[in-house]
């Protein structure tokens, strides 16, 4: 009776350990990573900052108005004056030849240039995650594989004793069996190291790396068509840093188109309504001003922001066109890459169904007398190595395919 009751719970406190790790989806983990990730969080701070600038600029549409008070009290020989002021001030931009709206444009193209540079940080973030998950995947199998691994060494130890029992095999064989039960030993420790250590990147990634331990579900891969020229066309088109560098270079144009009309003259207006006197009640009165202004020197200040404006305008399309060369670049080496991962993968999981019939072959052989230790030896390490060459051309090549569509801009 207390046996079936000690069962019962051990079964209950594994069932309630089970249902405490969750299990996350690549795309759940990609939401996580969107909603916590404090690089973007602080990106969406900046484009509202940029906003804000926008009504800063259209600010030059409205007047001004200030409240002032004042009091004053004169002393000259033996006499004393007082006077009391209050005032209220309407300033009025009449016309700046296009100052403002030059100015507003200009925070415009700047506050679009934030979305997209903006909207590379969530790419970035995106890539992380997905590199991180599939490094998850990856160390996963290289487990699984190392835990077949022992299990096959220790299968190869137990029949090494037992045919050295029956003097069927020499000591050595029984040595050789146990040093192969140490290194896979050795190899599996080395994967939950690496396991653990990629766990931890993912969660770096999400940008919650206090999260309770979790488990990710095995994604299915498949080797998705996806044509070179279409993909180089939307790199081109909706790439971020490239749009974000074309926005900046935009307004850099109105930058210079700004300082290009501080030579020009502004007209403002001026309206005053005042209540001035020494005793009270005061007496009111009211003032219209019309003053148009003119710069005629500005210590050549002008001039040089004129300069800068230009060399920017420059620099921003040097940059366009350097960048443009890059994500050609990339995008050739990325399908170079991806079709080599492709072929791998092909090929790997020919020569892994082979190896595991190898192995299979040489523990039969062994099993029955026939085959020798070193038959067995070879075969483990021939899956071994196939194994982990063919989940590293999968990580490869889901890699590669998650660095495209960054590039794309999808």
């Amino acid at each position: 009776m207390k046996r079936v009751i000690l069962l019962l719970l051990l079964f209950f406190i594994n069932d309630v350990s089970a249902e405490q790790i969750k299990i996350y989806s690549l795309q759940e983990c990609i939401d996580i990573a969107l909603k916590n990730n404090p690089n973007l969080l602080a990106s969406g701070e900046k484009v509202r900052e940029s906003f804000f600038k926008i009504g800063q600029a259209r600010s030059g549409y409205f007047p001004e108005i200030s409240l002032n008070f004042s009091y004053q009290r004169n002393y000259q020989d033996i006499y004393y004056s007082k006077n009391y002021t209050a005032q209220i001030v309407l300033n009025q931009n009449l016309f700046d030849f296009g100052k403002t709206s030059t100015q507003v444009r200009l925070q415009k193209e700047l506050y679009h240039a934030t979305g997209w540079q903006d909207k590379q940080i969530k790419l970035q973030i995106v890539y992380n995650v997905k590199e991180a998950y599939f490094n998850v995947l990856k160390a996963k199998k290289q487990k699984q594989t190392a835990e077949e691994i022992l299990k096959q060494a220790q299968k190869h130890l137990e029949l090494a004793k037992g045919f050295y029992e029956v003097g069927l095999k020499p000591k050595i064989e029984v040595t050789k069996a146990e040093v192969e039960v140490s290194n896979a030993k050795l190899n599996l420790i080395s994967a939950e190291k690496l396991l653990k250590q990629a766990f931890l990147n993912l969660k770096i990634a999400m940008g919650v790396i206090d999260i309770p331990d979790f488990d990710i579900k095995e994604e299915e891969y498949g080797i998705r068509k996806i044509d070179e020229k279409e993909a180089l066309q939307s790199a081109l088109e909706k790439n971020p840093e490239l749009q974000s560098i074309k926005l900046n270079k935009q307004a850099a144009i109105f930058s210079e188109s700004l300082v290009k009309k501080e030579f020009l003259p502004t007209v403002s207006g001026i309206g005053k309504y005042s209540y001035v006197g020494e005793d009270f009640p005061l007496q009111k009165g009211w003032s219209l001003l019309l003053q148009l202004n003119f710069p005629l020197f500005s210590g050549w200040s002008t001039t040089y922001k004129l300069k800068q404006a230009k060399a920017e305008v420059a620099y921003y399309s040097f940059k366009e066109e350097s960048l443009k060369q890059q994500i050609i670049l990339q995008i050739k080496n990325l399908f170079v890459q991806l079709k080599e991962a492709s072929q791998k993968i092909d090929t790997l999981k020919t020569a892994l169904r082979q190896a595991k019939e190898n192995l299979d072959l040489a523990m039969a052989r062994y099993e029955v007398g026939v085959g020798s230790s070193i038959e067995v030896v070879d075969a483990i390490v021939l899956y071994e190595q196939t194994n982990t060459q063919y989940w590293q051309a999968v990580y490869d090549y889901s890699v590669t395919y998650a660095s495209i569509e960054k590039v794309m801009g999808m």
